[in-house]
């Protein structure tokens, strides 16, 4: 892990631990997104740095295939440092925030761009990623999805044949699923798109002012979409039919993540709500901690190398569901309890 997604997670956690222990005040909201943000940022401009370092190894070598031959070690290191320039940008970066970004008006349209998108022949309208780069090659590459998602991730760990070339990287004389190197052309481009779209949601974080119903409807709106993240965890992992997306870093850490940022603003606002019913406030707080103590647990078994079922997957989904239906309800009613409206 590189200084950028170590630094991102103990920012993440250690404002997590400041709020569960202490409450924080709305404005610790802004403050957690933007110094997450900061951190992102970086880490995108690393990206363009070596993306633009290892499109001139290939191009300068005549291709992937020369280049690997001739410059093994320099193509390898650069690939590498890529992937945790992806891992902290987005797992341990976006991830920790998306939950406010998705959550709040005034950013949902980052989601969609940066990270949740669908390609435009996979989702309703508003569903689809607008991202459209041009490449150095002419080719554009039109509303495909977002771009950590459908673009990065599957280019740096071949999850896609389209952003990756088929190399034998071992030289064992096969060329396994994944063994790959990505297409330079298709990460100098989106390197720089993704480095400016991180600046724009940066600047816009710096300027929002967060009020108490800016929390309560993100959470409202974002809390539920827990169970969602395991039917993707599954084909990443699991399923014989993979996505060829999620493959970087488990997809349990992006549960974390999104929790975290939700549990956030809860703490940011469990004040209000505790001076009216403290056993409300209680209750909240403690459905947050479920959540967190189920998937830790689930963490831990992946790390031990247990292989989950489908069908196990799905039945934990189930109990993920089941927390946050009990739990939305609660915070509807802590937000009603403080005067606040909120839709869904």
């Amino acid at each position: 892990m590189n200084r950028y997604a170590a630094s991102v997670i103990l920012a993440a956690s250690s404002v997590l631990a400041s709020a569960l222990s202490h409450g924080a005040e709305v404005g610790e909201v802004k403050s957690y997104l933007v110094d997450t943000l900061v951190k992102v940022k970086a880490a995108s401009e690393d990206f363009v740095k070596n993306s633009n370092e290892y499109a001139a190894i290939l191009t300068a070598a005549g291709g992937a295939e020369k280049a690997w031959a001739t410059k093994k070690p320099e193509v390898a290191a650069l690939v590498a440092k890529m992937q945790e320039n992806y891992k902290a940008m987005d797992s341990f970066g976006y991830e920790t925030v998306e939950g406010i970004v998705a959550g709040v008006d005034k950013f949902a349209h980052y989601d969609v761009y940066l990270d949740a998108g669908l390609p435009q022949d996979e989702g309703q309208p508003e569903e689809i990623s607008p991202l459209k780069l041009t490449l150095s090659t002419g080719e554009v590459i039109d509303r495909e999805g977002a771009g950590f998602t459908y673009i990065i991730e599957p280019a740096l760990w071949g999850g896609s044949k389209k952003w990756a070339v088929a190399l034998d990287l071992d030289g064992d004389g096969k060329i396994a699923a994944r063994e790959s190197l990505p297409r330079p052309e298709v990460l100098t481009a989106v390197a720089v798109d993704t480095n400016a779209k991180i600046g724009e949601l940066l600047a816009d974080a710096r300027s929002w002012v967060p009020t108490v119903e800016d929390c309560y409807q993100a959470m409202v709106a974002m809390t539920p979409t827990l169970s969602d993240y395991f039917e993707d965890w599954k084909e990443s992992r699991y399923s014989e039919e993979a996505s060829g997306r999620f493959f970087a870093v488990s997809r349990i850490s992006d549960m974390q993540g999104i929790m975290k940022s939700c549990a956030v603003m809860y703490q940011a606002v469990q004040s209000g709500v505790t001076a009216k019913d403290k056993a409300l406030g209680k209750a909240v707080d403690s459905g947050f901690k479920d959540i967190f103590a189920f998937l830790d647990a689930l963490e831990k078994r992946e790390e031990k190398k247990v292989v989950f079922k489908t069908a196990q997957i799905d039945e934990l989904a189930a109990q993920a569901k089941a927390k946050t239906d009990k739990l939305v309800p609660q915070i509807k009613q802590a937000a009603a309890l403080v005067g606040v409206q909120v839709a869904g």
